[in-house]
């Protein structure tokens, strides 16, 4: 029942995908609030729970961040996704950089 409860509050607080009748997946990712689109299924920002009638591909999008494409599948009740920088930059080029006064 406790986890009946987990699932129906997931769904209505974060968005709910249904594929058809199956496992429930959380899909986290990490930042937060990246759109999670289930192809021919629909869309949710996560985190959110996805009801996969079977392996589905996905792709992960949020402004700032690299898109993915990643394939879901039944068999897991959480997946987390890492996020990266679309224009991360390790090196700064102190020679363009102007002098302090």
């Amino acid at each position: 029942m406790r986890n009946l409860a987990a699932a129906f509050a997931a769904c209505v607080l974060g968005g709910c995908v249904t594929t058809g009748g199956g496992s429930t997946l959380l899909v986290n990712t990490d930042p937060q609030g990246a759109l999670v689109s289930i192809v021919g299924a629909g869309a949710c920002e996560s985190p959110c729970t996805v009801k996969l009638d079977g392996p589905r591909r996905a792709r992960i999008a949020k402004a700032g961040f690299v898109a993915l494409d990643v394939m879901l599948t039944p068999n897991r009740r959480t997946v987390t996704i890492p996020l990266e920088l679309a224009a991360a930059s390790e090196d700064v080029d102190t020679e363009t950089l102007p002098e302090l006064e």
